[in-house]
C-alpha cells in the first residue's frame, strides 16, 4: 500500500493556534477544540512548497550561495596562478620515475631528470603557491615505499647509507622533500656503484 503525503499552505494565525493546541488539523481540515471547522486547507504542489521554503529561508540560501561562489572563485584563481608547464613537467617526470621504480628499471638519467623537475619547482617565482595534487597511488609510493626502495638499492649495491641519509629518509614530513632526499641518495648510490 503506497503512502501519500499532501502539502498544505497554512496561514500563520491558524498555524499558531495549531501549535498551541487550540486548533487541530485532520488532513486538509482544521477544527477547534469543540470540533467545529475553522478552515479548509487546499493542497499545494511540491514546486510551490519548495519555492515557499526557499522564500522563507532566502537569507540563509543567499549566504550559502555567496560562500560557494567565494570558494569557487578562489579555487579557479589558485588554478590560474599555477604554471601548467612546470607542474605538468613535474607530474610527467614523476610518472616515469614511479614506473621505473615499480619495474626495477631506474636509471641515472631518470633520477637526474626528476631532480631537475624538483629544482624547477623550487626556483619557480610562485613556488610557495603551487599545489601539486598527487593521486593516492602516487602518495603511497612516495610515502611508504620510497625509503624501502632506497634501502634495497643500497643493499643490492653493497653501499652503506650514511646516518644522515637514514635519519632524513625516515623522518621527512613533506613528500616532496622526502622525494628530493631519496633522489639524492639514489644518485649517490648509482655514482658509487658505477
Amino acid at each position: 500500500m503506497p503512502i501519500v503525503q499532501d502539502l498544505y499552505k497554512i496561514p500563520d494565525d491558524i498555524m499558531m493556534k495549531i501549535s498551541t493546541g487550540e486548533n487541530i488539523r485532520y488532513g486538509g481540515v482544521v477544527r477547534n477544540n469543540k470540533g467545529q471547522i475553522v478552515k479548509h486547507l487546499k493542497p499545494i504542489h511540491m514546486s510551490e512548497a519548495i519555492l515557499q521554503y526557499a522564500w522563507n529561508n532566502r537569507d540563509t540560501l543567499i549566504k550559502v550561495g555567496k560562500g560557494g561562489l567565494y570558494i569557487a572563485r578562489n579555487y579557479f584563481k589558485s588554478k590560474k596562478k599555477q604554471d601548467p608547464d612546470v607542474v605538468g613537467k613535474f607530474r610527467e617526470g614523476l610518472k616515469v620515475y614511479l614506473y621505473a621504480v615499480r619495474n626495477g628499471a631506474l636509471t641515472m638519467e631518470i633520477i637526474s631528470d626528476m631532480m631537475e623537475r624538483l629544482g624547477e619547482l623550487k626556483i619557480h617565482p610562485n613556488s610557495e603557491k603551487i599545489n601539486i595534487v598527487l593521486s593516492v597511488e602516487e602518495l603511497d609510493v612516495l610515502l611508504n615505499q620510497m625509503f624501502e626502495y632506497t634501502q634495497k638499492l643500497a643493499g643490492d649495491n653493497a653501499i652503506e647509507l650514511t646516518s644522515r641519509e637514514k635519519e632524513t629518509l625516515s623522518h621527512s614530513m613533506n613528500p616532496i622533500i622526502n622525494l628530493q632526499h631519496c633522489l639524492e641518495t639514489q644518485k649517490r648510490i648509482f655514482e658509487l656503484a658505477s
